[in-house]
């Protein structure tokens, strides 16, 4: 065994004449090979796994710069190359949006990805190979959990964190409960530094066990939980709703095939009917099924939303939880950061879901974690008026966008009946975990997703997406009810199985049952621990370093 590792080792790392000869070919090739495994295994089936060798290519490349320094410039350039590139080939559906919304976001991330790859490359340059293991893990954990939870880092994009990556192989990642998807970072991480270690430094035997072990025992353990596992709580039977509207021509007024609102909401109305029994206690529809910026306090005195409080008072049962496009009007005062002043008066527009279960009981949430861009300009208030007058028109221009939404205060949890608990959910929310446990903490027991998926077009957004839920699910044991607009609608249960799912773009209503969990998981109660461990870590890793460096200093002076 050791003779092959040897073998493998020598073929893959070459040697040192070789190496200087073939470097930029030698370079390419494993730039190439990153790429390709990170876009092969995002999301995918049994291809997740490529996720376990994706980042062994970019530390070969480091490896290069000890051998052949003179080509120093080329290898950094390459590695960023390399991060563009699963950028690039993963995300490449923003630009249905805006073209310059894909460029800013795949550069961004490129730059904020790179920085944790620099980190290592200056440990390792003073030749502390073990030490730059521990500053690479804990400092690309530390940009994951910056992601995730800094309140301060407004410009957040966790879509490509790694442990988002196995959301398609839930029988991989039961013990999500536990770590949350912190925990698969860091899983994908040190596998791919035991293969490189393996195939680049030393081979032997007992790194290759250890090798396998960190790959095959984190798997057998999730296959035992997912097999063994049983749903808990009270049963819920709910409807979804994906009216499949079109964003850009019939959910648009100012586009010629409009669809008006009262329209909109009959066929919303029509395909909920269709899947109604006397069991029926829950009915969802999509983000912003209801996209007329309606005021809150006047809810009920529209004539839009009559025939929807003439249907809850048929079905007295039921509870229907939508997506509206809301406003709050303050009057001369500003009474938020994200008010904007309309016709004399200071008016907030929300992204929001409604609890509706008759013309009293209306509960309101509004959306927290906004997407950059889309829903809000980061650090907009501390711009000068000016410039925030100008920014604003030009995102008008791009796309129609208004990115100066409010802001909801904390989390909500809507209460159905004694028994179920919905902690509501809005679109790009569900990618943050701990966030979400604020919820579960109140005591949510079962998760509501309002999504619209429609401003991608029909690509690969609508699969992946709909992975991530089932994160949520495992990661809290709790049943997830999603519903989008033009996306893929379902049913996930507390292991993350999908009970029942939409075809994509199509017109649809769905029914299935659900359980409401009362139970917390260690993920919880305690959220991203793993990210707080790995900054103070990263901390003291750096303030080391520096030491280092001036004790190096003080011996060559």
């Amino acid at each position: 065994m050791s003779h092959h590792l040897l073998s493998i080792q020598y073929t893959l790392g070459m040697d040192r004449m070789a190496l200087k000869r073939f470097s930029k070919r030698y370079v390419f090739l494993l730039a190439t090979l990153s790429s390709i495994c990170f876009y092969l295994s995002w999301c995918s089936f049994w291809l997740g796994g490529l996720l376990f060798v994706a980042i062994v290519p970019i530390l070969g490349i480091f490896k290069l710069l000890t051998i052949a320094p003179k080509q120093k410039y080329f290898c950094l350039f390459s590695v960023i190359c390399t991060l563009f590139f699963w950028n690039t080939l993963t995300i490449w559906w923003v630009y249905k949006a805006t073209f310059l919304a894909f460029l800013f976001t795949a550069s961004y991330n490129t730059f904020c990805l790179a920085l944790p790859c620099f980190f290592y490359y200056c440990i390792r340059k003073w030749g502390r190979l073990y030490m730059a293991y521990l500053g690479f893990v804990t400092s690309w954990l530390t940009l994951e959990y910056a992601h995730l939870s800094w309140e301060y880092w407004e410009l957040t994009f966790p879509w490509l964190n790694l442990g988002n990556g196995l959301a398609a192989l839930p029988q991989w990642i039961q013990w999500y409960e536990y770590t949350g998807i912190l925990g698969g970072s860091l899983w994908v991480l040190i596998v791919n530094i035991f293969l490189y270690h393996l195939l680049f430094e030393k081979a032997n035997f007992l790194l290759f066990n250890a090798c396998c072990g960190g790959i095959l025992l984190p798997i057998g353990i999730s296959l035992m939980i997912y097999y063994r596992y049983k749903e808990k709580g009270s049963n819920v039977e709910a409807v979804v709703v994906q009216p499949n509207f079109d964003n850009y021509t019939e959910k648009d007024y100012t586009a010629p095939c409009f669809v008006p609102y009262a329209r909109q909401i009959d066929r919303l109305l029509a395909l909920s009917k269709q899947q109604l029994t006397p069991a029926t206690s829950l009915v969802v529809w999509p983000e912003s099924a209801i996209d007329c910026w309606l005021e809150e306090v006047k809810l009920g005195d529209y004539l839009l939303m009559q025939p929807i409080f003439q249907f809850l008072d048929v079905y007295t049962a039921l509870n229907l939880i939508t997506g509206i496009s809301s406003r709050c009007v303050y009057g001369p005062i500003q009474a938020t950061k994200t008010a904007q002043i309309s016709k004399g008066v200071y008016v907030d527009y929300f992204n929001s879901v409604f609890h509706l279960k008759d013309r009293q009981k209306i509960d309101i949430y509004h959306k927290q974690k906004r997407v950059p861009g889309g829903e809000y300009i980061p650090y907009f208030h501390l711009l000068p008026v000016p410039l925030c007058n100008w920014l604003k028109q030009k995102f008008v221009d791009i796309g129609n966008i208004d990115p100066c939404l409010g802001k909801g205060n904390e989390t909500k949890v809507f209460k159905i009946d004694d028994h179920i608990s919905v902690a509501p959910i809005i679109c790009y929310e569900l990618l943050y975990g701990a966030f979400i446990g604020k919820s579960v903490q109140k005591g949510a027991n079962l998760f509501v997703v309002a999504t619209n998926d429609g401003w991608w077009g029909n690509t690969p957004i609508y699969h992946d997406f709909f992975q991530y839920t089932r994160l949520l699910a495992i990661a809290h044991r709790k049943s997830v009810v999603r519903a989008a607009s033009t996306g893929i609608s379902g049913l996930i249960s507390q292991r993350g199985a999908v009970i029942v799912a939409t075809n994509r773009l199509e017109v649809a209503a769905i029914r299935g049952e659900v359980y409401a969990n009362n139970q917390l998981t260690f993920y919880s109660l305690y959220g991203d621990y793993i990210g707080r461990i790995a900054v103070w870590t990263c901390f003291i890793l750096c303030c080391l370093c520096c030491i280092l460096w001036m004790v190096l200093l003080q011996q060559k002076e």
